[in-house]
């Protein structure tokens, strides 16, 4: 399978979830995790959101590099690791709709102040483990 279609198998897996787990790690290198809301974009960038109180905030303010996991369900996940950063003041509009297509029920959290995060990806896996063997589909960026 060449890169394009197997970006697009991820993307439309993705587009099939709202909900994945983040890991961040704070400064003093403790890993931290929290389940997210998100959205991904037709270029694979993740687009979720977090309010400063939070420690996802303050650790991806000191330590960009993230990771996620989506799925789980069905035996399918895609593990997504990359860098992410606030969206720039003058995209936020832009992304804050992306965001809130695929996950309206968010809009509270905008409108209360939640900052809005891209995630540009440097490696994804997609596995299936349904399939035997797995099927086990790795993109890097």
């Amino acid at each position: 399978m060449d890169d394009f279609h197997k970006k697009r198998l991820i993307l439309e897996f993705l587009r099939k979830h709202i909900l994945a787990v983040i890991a961040t790690c704070h400064r003093n290198g403790t890993p931290e995790a929290a389940t997210i809301d998100f959205s991904v974009l037709d270029n694979l960038e993740i687009v979720f959101s977090a309010f400063q109180e939070t420690r996802k905030f303050t650790n991806l303010a000191d330590r960009p590099g993230v990771a996620f996991v989506v799925g789980w369900d069905d035996n399918i996940t895609v593990q997504y690791e990359g860098e992410a950063t606030r969206v720039p003041a003058a995209d936020t509009e832009q992304y804050q709709k992306a965001f809130l297509s695929s996950v309206p029920a968010d809009r509270e959290f905008i409108e209360r102040g939640a900052v809005m995060f891209k995630a540009t990806p440097r490696w994804i896996r997609y596995s299936d483990f349904n399939k035997e063997p797995p099927e086990l589909i790795e993109i890097k960026f």
